[in-house]
């Protein structure tokens, strides 16, 4: 009976060992580990998610960004020449460096290569990448040699008795401005490099007749005049 007189009845269900959904003051008795006590994550995950996106956006802008592709005239040398005091032919090849900046493959649509001897326009290369032909592709993050050839015809107004003189009299070497005008496309986006600068082509191998005319082939064959 002490034992009886002693008890307290519950707030929660007065006694009657039922707890009504209209009681708004009840109390719960829960597990000090049951996982409903632990903090809400979520602004954790918002934080990660966030991040992450984050993340991967600037990857992409650094992969995708463009950037420039350049080309630039390497190394210019005679491969062909038929020289004399009245009237000269040369055949120039070229190697153009095309550095390809971008993490993704550029295409060239096109490239000019005009050469100039004393200030005067003497030969010029033009060569077109039409649709249905396979364009030089240009791999990422790499620099790729291209090599082209540029025939250039010379009268005695227009300075063939020097060329005589520097190739065939003293052996010495010839110097050319190059301007080189190239066209790229990626991702259906086109853009122009232009590049100019100042080459010099040797004329150590030329071979001199009796007749004081000079002949160099280093083609294997005669060359005709618009190669490329």
């Amino acid at each position: 009976k002490q034992w009886y007189q002693r008890r307290v009845r519950g707030r929660t269900c007065k006694g009657t060992g039922k707890i009504t959904r209209k009681d708004k003051e009840g109390i719960a008795v829960i597990s000090y580990g049951d996982e409903r006590l632990a903090p809400s994550r979520t602004a954790i995950y918002i934080i990660i998610a966030v991040i992450l996106f984050l993340a991967l956006t600037g990857t992409l802008v650094v992969l995708f960004y463009p950037r420039t592709v350049s080309a630039t005239s390497t190394n210019l040398k005679i491969i062909y020449a038929d020289i004399n005091k009245n009237n000269t032919k040369l055949v120039l090849q070229d190697t153009v460096n095309v550095k390809n900046s971008n993490y993704f493959v550029a295409y060239l649509d096109g490239i000019d290569i005009t050469v100039q001897y004393q200030q005067r326009e003497v030969g010029k290369n033009n060569t077109e990448y039409k649709s249905n032909q396979t364009h030089p592709s240009i791999s990422p993050r790499k620099v790729s040699p291209l090599n082209y050839s540029i025939t250039l015809e010379f009268n005695k107004e227009t300075g063939s008795d020097d060329i005589w003189t520097y190739c065939c009299l003293i052996k010495y070497s010839l110097g050319f401005q190059v301007q080189v005008n190239t066209r790229f496309s990626y991702f259906s986006n086109k853009f122009e490099f232009s590049d100019s600068m100042y080459q010099i082509a040797n004329c150590n191998e030329m071979n001199k007749h009796s007749d004081n005319t000079c002949h160099l082939d280093l083609t294997g064959k005669n060359l005709e005049s618009d190669q490329g």
